[in-house]
């Protein structure tokens, strides 16, 4: 069956399509006004080396200097940022939405991702200082936990080197889900355009089908009647 011959069934059962059609439009529709609309907002932070180590002679005290074997810190820092104490850590500090944070794939430095998602943009664009301040802080943690304190010189600092965008929406999850419906709404458009066809066929074809039974039955019995006499004579010789 090709494009053509679809096309027909549904011309012919239009009544069937347009109505389907009608609901898959509205029920589109419906998922776009009631599905929330998500609202993301990013921030990259970079990790730079202490002031101990930017005083020493070859790097001329410039803290970017000294990034090259920060990498694996800002990959334990991520990490600990997505953990699940992270997490009651900052709805403890008022946060309540969404929140990861990542190494940017490809990175060329010890960079952060932080990325703050929620239903409300404002609320996504007032939650972006707290992770950040939070981040610094965990980096500072981090570094203090082990037995021997850290001098406040030989800290790892962290700089905001890509500050948070406007909360930008995200449609991705809502044009999937309407694609579906529409996806949907088409596959029944033609499974019941096919139905009411083939049901329509099947009732154009059994009044043929009862006229040629009858037929054969007014054959079978004509020929009995015509071999009755015959028998009835050939008994009577």
């Amino acid at each position: 069956m090709d494009f053509g011959e679809v096309f027909r069934v549904i011309r012919r059962r239009w009544k069937i399509a347009v109505s389907v059609l009608v609901l898959t439009v509205i029920a589109v529709i419906v998922v776009y006004v009631a599905w929330p609309t998500k609202y993301q907002s990013t921030a990259q932070l970079s990790l730079i080396g202490s002031s101990a180590m930017a005083a020493q002679p070859p790097n001329g005290n410039n803290p970017y200097v000294v990034v090259g074997g920060l990498a694996p810190l800002a990959n334990i820092l991520a990490s600990d940022l997505s953990s699940g104490q992270a997490g009651q850590q900052l709805q403890a500090l008022g946060m309540t939405n969404g929140f990861t944070a990542g190494v940017p794939a490809f990175a060329a430095g010890p960079f952060v991702s932080l990325t703050v998602t929620g239903h409300n943009s404002g609320s996504v664009r007032d939650s972006m200082p707290i992770v950040i301040g939070f981040a610094e802080k965990r980096l500072q943690q981090l570094q203090e936990a082990g037995s021997v304190r850290t001098p406040s010189d030989g800290l790892i600092q962290a700089v905001v080197i890509a500050p948070a965008n406007s909360p930008q929406p995200v449609l991705k999850t809502k044009i999937e889900l309407m694609a579906g419906v529409a996806i949907a709404g088409l596959v029944l458009l033609l499974l019941l355009s096919f139905a009411a066809e083939g049901r329509a066929l099947r009732q154009a074809q059994r009044p043929e089908m009862l006229i040629d039974a009858r037929a054969i039955d007014m054959l079978e019995r004509g020929g009995e009647q015509e071999r009755a006499p015959a028998e009835e004579e050939a008994r009577t010789q």
